[in-house]
């Protein structure tokens, strides 16, 4: 009995032993190491950089835009304003009007044998 009674006891405190023995600490890694965590910060912020560069390329086309429609209005007024002053001009160089103003207001006379025709 008395192997017996010590096999059982080696039992028991192998039982014993096992039951108290801590369980050890499994320290869990990280999934994303501080290189991968380096590359995905740079790359948001390379993502954002170049979303910026794209958002002011068309802020800038815009703005460039807007400024030539802007010069175009003002050159079509001014060729209309060149237009309505080059008939004027027209008008007011006829010569049957310069010979009634030099008559009527200057009192010029109109002698043909000083006339010289010139040509252009």
């Amino acid at each position: 009995m008395s192997n017996l009674a010590r096999q059982l006891e080696t039992r028991q405190i192998q039982d014993i032993a096992t039951r108290t023995r801590t369980k050890p600490v499994i320290k869990t890694k990280n999934r994303i190491s501080s290189g991968e965590k380096f590359l995905y910060f740079t790359t948001v912020i390379g993502v954002v950089f170049a979303t910026y560069l794209v958002i002011s390329a068309y802020a800038a086309i815009y703005i460039t835009n807007n400024e030539i429609h802007t010069l175009e209005r003002s050159i079509n007024n001014q060729v209309t304003n060149n237009e309505a002053l080059q008939l004027q001009v027209t008008e007011l160089s006829a010569p049957d009007r310069i010979l009634q103003i030099a008559t009527e207001k200057l009192g010029m006379t109109l002698n043909d044998k000083n006339v010289k025709v010139v040509s252009n």
